[in-house]
């Protein structure tokens, strides 16, 4: 059996090549499947959630403990997961539900991100480069398009390319997406914001649809074994009132404080990831 690592790094090479690609989809599963076999000889230590309603524990081997996992997202039986995988990818979206789609994702990524945790201190890049290819493959698959990661940028002196997000072309006559993802945003969630104004100043506001996708927003106390989350809705709220507007923005565990960001103005669109499936024959009727 591949390891962990092993299996990250093939993903990472298919995705390259074509991110809607089904072996990726296999992968994945296989990839879980060793995480949590390394997960069920670890213990587990609840955590003091600071945050209301929702109660979260981590994993913890002789050295370490891993981030903070939500209780009541991650899903104990790894077939329950592995049988939501196959009706998304089936589009037999009426024999499970956007809850049951969000929890089957969040338990597959905060296991692979709960073994890096364990294995190596202050390893954040190679969490964060897992959910990139994690989330970009389910877009790719059902989207079916392949992502770009930079674009053309036509000005008076030369052409040049413009790196960028995930960027998914839907076609003619049809928006683009930008697709930025993170594990976490915190301080640096303005860059998303940066990124939006850049592209509806080269090619027009509405070209380009901004879909955020985030994990969590949890930060855990290692000594005091508390967890809470950070969280800047005020902050969120000036940016798409004055550098650029997001069409979505979706979570895996889905903080109430952003959440509570569709009833106010300027709304923001947040969601659970799972929502995406269900609404995305419809999303961009009207955008």
């Amino acid at each position: 059996m591949l390891t962990a690592i092993a299996l990250y790094k093939r993903i990472g090479i298919l995705a390259k090549v074509n991110a809607q690609n089904p072996e990726i989809t296999d992968r994945f599963i296989e990839l879980h499947q060793v995480c949590r076999n390394i997960l069920s000889s670890v213990n587990r230590v609840p955590l003091l959630s600071l945050i209301p309603e929702k109660r979260y524990f981590v994993f913890q081997n002789e050295k370490k403990n891993s981030r903070a996992i939500n209780l009541d997202l991650f899903l104990e039986d790894i077939s329950a997961v592995e049988n939501t995988i196959k009706h998304l990818i089936n589009n037999e979206l009426g024999s499970t539900s956007p809850e049951e789609i969000t929890k089957a994702l969040y338990t597959m990524a905060i296991s692979f991100c709960a073994v890096i945790d364990l294995g190596k201190s202050g390893d954040q890049k190679t969490p964060g480069t897992f959910f990139e290819y994690f989330a970009s493959h389910w877009f790719a698959q059902t989207l079916l398009v392949q992502p770009q990661k930079s674009i053309r940028v036509l000005n008076l002196d030369r052409d040049a390319s413009l790196p960028t997000d995930y960027i998914f072309d839907l076609g003619d006559n049809r928006p683009k997406i930008h697709l930025p993802v993170k594990t976490s945003t915190r301080e640096r969630v303005i860059q998303v914001w940066a990124h939006q104004r850049v592209l509806d100043g080269v090619y027009g506001t509405g070209r380009f649809l901004g879909m955020l996708v985030c994990l969590s927003e949890t930060k855990t106390d290692q000594k005091k074994l508390e967890v809470t989350d950070i969280c800047l809705p005020e902050q969120w709220r000036a940016y798409q009132l004055f550098i650029a507007q997001l069409y979505r923005v979706y979570y895996l565990d889905a903080p109430s404080k952003y959440l509570a960001l569709n009833n106010v103005f300027p709304p923001i669109n947040v969601k659970t990831l799972g929502e995406f499936f269900y609404e995305v024959h419809s999303l961009f009727r009207n955008a």
